[in-house]
């Protein structure tokens, strides 16, 4: 469960990412934090599709309760090597080429993984193919911006339904190659909705009673 105590952190399942040609990792290279345009590409992929993505990688309503600012959580779709805050994050722990990767921090462990990864990589590919460059990272501590800048960064979402709204939108990358179908995405989009955020909308929450049982 993502979130099982209101108060305390969530439990994430950060997801590491690296392209290889053979024996070469196609992701190092001499730009931000030793990455490749390839690398920047992917995670411009990322990041653009991660809206939709969240779809899969975060896929219960519990999961948006742990993608809230503090905790060290996901909330920003931008990237960093050091702004935990980021949902990318580029590690140095090593200078080595060949440990050269994206952190994609916003997973968490109700996620299929079967999904989720084709997900990520497909977003990776086409931000690739497509060149799409991520902007400037985010390395400002986000709790010294003000609230102007700090509204200019995209967010994840805030709930299962406005992921699911992304992924009904924008899932046209996921279908090259038949990686996922047409009926794939909307039997999962109408299964989540049905049986799970309607569900949990026409159900009282026992915090419900704290707040207005006497009312």
């Amino acid at each position: 469960m993502p979130k099982p105590l209101f108060g305390d952190n969530g439990s994430g399942m950060h997801t590491h990412i690296s392209f290889w040609k053979g024996e070469n990792p196609i992701f190092a290279g001499s730009g931000y934090a030793g990455l490749s345009d390839e690398a920047l590409f992917a995670i411009g992929g990322i990041l653009k599709h991660a809206p939709a993505i969240l779809a899969f990688s975060n896929p219960t309503t519990n999961s948006y309760k742990r993608l809230v600012p503090g905790y060290e959580a996901p909330v920003n779709l931008a990237y960093s090597q050091r702004n935990r805050s980021a949902a990318c994050r580029i590690p140095m722990y090593s200078p080595s080429p060949k440990a050269k990767r994206i952190e994609f921090r916003c997973p968490d462990p109700s996620a299929n993984p079967y999904l989720t990864f084709s997900a990520i990589t497909m977003a990776a590919i086409d931000g690739i193919q497509n060149k799409i460059h991520p902007g400037e990272p985010l390395d400002k501590n986000i709790y010294d911006l003000e609230p102007e800048e700090l509204a200019q960064v995209p967010k994840a979402p805030g709930s299962l339904a406005d992921a699911l709204d992304a992924l009904e939108k924008d899932h046209e990358f996921l279908l090259r190659g038949d990686v996922f179908t047409e009926d794939v995405i909307s039997t999962w989009i109408n299964y989540k909705h049905k049986n799970e955020v309607e569900a949990i909308n026409l159900r009282p929450h026992p915090y419900e009673f704290c707040l207005y049982y006497d009312v």
